[in-house]
């Protein structure tokens, strides 16, 4: 309709200055979606409004992360001052201009434009896609925040990560491995040789008789792993602790596996006679300035390896905003390998 043009040529007259943009923005309206009685609500919200120190951008593409999931079905509410639009991560473009950036966000990733700090903001390599680009921001700095700022890992460290063929499993193969880490995972039996295929020196089927434990044992030579990332929780937990070697560190960041143990569990006392560290850690709840922090050690140390090809993005599918719900119904199926991308701009 004329209407749809006029407010389309509005969008993109939308540049000026900043006091230009934060008055003509309050009356612009942009797609995002929110949950309600657990689905997915695609509607028309207010253009979000940068403040200090903030960019505008038009986001391109996002991705599924399963706290999307949790806050959709009102297990994972945003954390105070944090927009109620769904949506930990994006890609686009800063608006008024050609430069392609990525974040990490609190909330506001499934939407057409979101405000956000610059410092959160990394440059897209030219050999990344937006739409493959919108899969990297939360994955991958949460893989490299678990293993070196809290597991604390180092050269010559091996590592068991569980989920190996999720989007933080692959990221952080990826990481542990070119960082001379000996990587180990734990995944369904059809994606053992995708996890294989991206550097672990072995992967475990979680669901084979007896457990994966006695096969990651024979596998160290009945030492175990210095470091553990897991999103699992209580399904893991009685394994992890057998294989988790003496002054490990068990590094818990989700609970997709159950939060209680069994009654009769001996598991502290198998890590207090290990001396070992149970660490737990989640992003999106940080302040600004640890994801700021975070957002620059990722970029300066990592990023280029995408660019040399060294990285390499993996995507599973690509489903359009309308088709949210679809690309969450993908990620609950456990058959991914590798992120959901939700493209929001075709």
């Amino acid at each position: 309709t004329d209407g749809h043009h006029m407010l389309r040529a509005a969008r993109a007259a939308h540049v000026a200055s900043p006091r230009t943009r934060r008055f003509a923005s309050r009356s612009l309206s942009m797609r995002a979606i929110t949950a309600a009685e657990q689905k997915l609500v695609l509607a028309e919200h207010p253009t979000p409004v940068p403040g200090e120190g903030q960019l505008l951008v038009d986001i391109h593409a996002t991705a599924v992360n399963r706290a999307d999931i949790l806050q959709r079905c009102g297990h994972y509410p945003p954390p105070k001052g944090a927009t109620d639009i769904l949506g930990l991560e994006m890609a686009g473009v800063v608006h008024g201009t050609d430069r392609r950036v990525m974040a990490i966000l609190s909330g506001g990733g499934y939407a057409e434009q979101v405000a956000l700090e610059e410092e959160l903001l990394m440059d897209i390599p030219s050999s990344v896609t937006t739409t493959q680009a919108a899969a990297v921001p939360e994955t991958w700095l949460t893989a490299y925040q678990l293993l070196f700022l809290v597991g604390k890992a180092t050269a010559g460290d091996s590592v068991l990560i569980h989920a190996g063929a999720s989007g933080v499993g692959i990221a952080a193969t990826q990481i542990a491995v070119r960082h001379g880490l000996r990587v180990f995972g734990t995944c369904s039996e059809n994606k053992i040789k995708g996890c294989r295929g991206r550097g672990m020196l072995d992967a475990f089927d979680y669901r084979a008789e007896g457990g994966f434990a006695p096969s990651l044992l024979s596998a160290t030579g009945g030492r175990g792993v210095d470091v553990i990332l897991d999103c699992v929780g209580a399904a893991h937990a009685e394994q992890s602790g057998k294989v988790l070697a003496q002054d490990g560190r068990w590094v818990l960041y989700g609970l997709m596996g159950g939060a209680k143990l069994p009654a009769g569990s001996t598991l502290l006392a198998s890590l207090l006679s290990k001396r070992a560290s149970l660490l737990t850690s989640t992003l999106r709840s940080r302040d600004v300035a640890y994801k700021a922090e975070l957002t620059r050690q990722f970029a300066q140390n990592e990023l280029p390896h995408f660019a040399s090809g060294e990285y390499k993005v993996v995507t599973d599918s690509t489903f359009p905003l309308e088709q949210a719900q679809e690309a969450h119904e993908r990620v609950e199926s456990n058959l991914t390998e590798g992120k959901v991308v939700i493209r929001v701009r075709s």
